[in-house]
């Protein structure tokens, strides 16, 4: 097959998995980033609801009492929606806004806010207690320590307070659904979205959380965002580390389909050269192949054909063994009556033969001779047709005995130049189907064959036995038996060649006597003559095959 159906299961086998590796990599690239993406927002609402109890003094230290280092929400430069002042640690006033900043800042929307931007530890800030730390020191901290932006919302005044590499301040217009989320946060509870992408300029996902005063009251909001290109960037090592892992198990699995193609092909390679083996006549071959498979089915069957066609050869040999000795027997059988005809044809046409008692005692010998080669070729003809299956014999009801005693009628005729007694007792009618001619022709061959091997003078007996639906009959001859080798072959043609005969009366009745699933054997002792014994079943039958009646188990053997 050279490889190529292995190729093909190999190909086969790499497709599967192929498709199942890709739908495996969609499933878990749409997962994975769910979950990435549900992660990194439980990981900024926590931060954010920490750094919120913090600020809200309910963190670690900050009991009752306060703390010196505790941060408080930073007012914005603007006191109220007109003014703005710079407080320090004491809270008091640096600096007062400009006539253009409120002219600006009472021109917003209501959905304006101040966004501070505080640069280093000097920038101003509101710090409790007093320590000077810086507000942007604070939020780089923090930055730093959540991987985040952090932004602190001041409720009142408005005012969003975020690191940067320099201080400045603009107002800016939320977005109403940024707008929504704070309101949330300022209802009290956390909340997640992308609601400040366009403030962003990046794709981001933004966690939030209240920040209360000691009374817990809601004064702000810690705000946190995320870049989604950072929470990619932690996916693409998740996919590379998946599709790595997806081609080494590509490649391995191909390595592995292509052994165990092999492996499956094997028994089918061991099958083709057993197919080849019984093409080119090797009927003994077999795949030797044992599975409990489909293919171990299909290689059982093979073997069945083998021996079927093995069996088959032997019967063609035997068969060709047959014809050739049939053929044999054929040229034998006539060679004798012909060359005797030929020879008396010849003295006679040549007037060598002048007396007339000469030419009667010639022409009664052609005579003898054509009724020889009359009878061969209907002998020949008769088992010809018996054993064709399709030809077909034309049973009757009949009575057995009716024709056993025709059959032995018309032999007295043939005992009487050797004055043989045919002595057949009466018996019971034997009822059955069969073709009466037959039947009498099948004990006519026996009864012929007794005669001429009986010594003259000598009986012929022959017994008739019913018991229930089976019966038996017997003949019997006084003649020399029948030797041991010869016995199993008695009824093979020409076996029996015999003086007067054509050797294939036997024959001819073992044929007739299997169409009437009549059991026909011959038994003898050497010097004290020969029976043959018929065997079979009087009607009605029961459903019998090849002599046997299913319903009682018995066969003709038990008579």
């Amino acid at each position: 097959m050279k490889y190529r159906l292995t190729r093909r299961l190999a190909l086969y086998f790499s497709l599967t998995l192929l498709v199942f590796a890709l739908v495996i990599g969609c499933v878990f690239s749409f997962l994975f980033r769910r979950y990435t993406l549900e992660l990194n927002t439980n990981d900024l609402v926590t931060h954010a609801e920490a750094v919120a109890a913090s600020l809200s003094g309910k963190g670690p230290g900050n009991q009752a009492g306060g703390n010196a280092s505790a941060v408080s929400i930073p007012r914005g430069r603007h006191e109220g929606r007109h003014g703005m002042t710079m407080r320090r640690a004491g809270g008091e006033a640096s600096s007062s806004q400009t006539p253009n900043e409120v002219k600006a800042h009472t021109s917003m929307g209501p959905h304006t806010y101040c966004r501070r931007r505080v640069a280093d530890a000097f920038s101003p800030a509101s710090v409790e207690g007093g320590n000077g730390e810086g507000l942007g020191t604070l939020l780089r901290q923090l930055n730093a320590f959540t991987g985040s932006d952090v932004w602190l919302v001041d409720r009142a005044e408005r005012t969003i307070t975020l690191s940067g590499s320099e201080t400045g301040t603009d107002y800016t217009e939320l977005p109403p659904t940024a707008e929504a989320l704070l309101e949330k946060i300022f209802t009290g509870e956390s909340a997640t979205g992308e609601s400040f992408n366009a403030m962003l300029d990046v794709p981001s996902v933004t966690a939030g959380a209240p920040v209360r005063d000691d009374n817990g009251s809601v004064t702000g909001a810690i705000l946190m965002h995320r870049s989604l290109s950072d929470i990619r960037a932690g996916e693409a090592a998740g996919f590379h580390i998946l599709a790595v892992s997806l081609a080494l198990a590509f490649v391995l699995a191909a390595a592995l389909a292509i052994l165990l193609a092999r492996r499956f092909i094997r028994p089918l390679a061991a099958m083709e050269q057993t197919a080849a083996a019984l093409a080119d006549g090797a009927y003994d071959s077999r795949s030797g192949i044992r599975q409990d498979d489909e293919i171990g089915s299909l290689a059982q069957s093979l073997d069945t054909l083998a021996e079927r066609l093995e069996e088959a050869a032997r019967q063609s040999a035997k068969l060709d063994a047959m014809r050739r000795d049939f053929f044999a027997g054929i040229s034998h059988e006539l060679r004798t009556p012909l060359t005797v005809l030929r020879g008396s044809l010849d003295a006679l046409s040549a007037g060598l033969v002048s007396d007339e008692e000469k030419r009667r005692e010639y022409l009664s010998q052609m005579q003898a001779n054509v009724l020889h080669l009359n009878r061969l070729v209907n002998d020949i003809f008769d088992l010809a047709r018996l054993e064709n299956p399709d030809f077909a014999i034309e049973k009757k009801d009949v009575d057995l005995f009716d024709a056993l005693r025709d059959a032995v009628r018309t032999a007295r005729r043939l005992a009487v130049p050797k004055s043989v007694e045919l002595r057949l007792g009466n018996a019971p009618p034997l009822p059955m189907r069969g073709d009466y001619g037959r039947l009498r022709q099948m004990f006519l061959a026996v009864l012929d064959n007794a005669v001429k091997f009986s010594p003259e003078g000598a009986p012929v007996e022959i017994a008739v036995e019913l018991s229930g639906e089976r019966w038996r009959v017997t003949i019997k001859d006084n003649g020399p038996g029948i030797a041991a080798d010869l016995l199993p072959h008695i009824f093979d043609r020409f076996r029996t060649n015999r003086e007067g005969g054509t050797g294939l009366g036997l024959a001819i009745a073992q044929e007739i006597a299997r169409r009437h699933d009549v059991i026909l054997e011959a038994d003898s002792v050497a010097g004290r003559g020969a029976n043959f014994i018929f065997r079979g079943y009087t009607m009605p039958q029961k459903t019998k095959a090849g002599g046997i009646d299913h319903e009682s188990g018995a066969t003709p053997d038990s008579l």
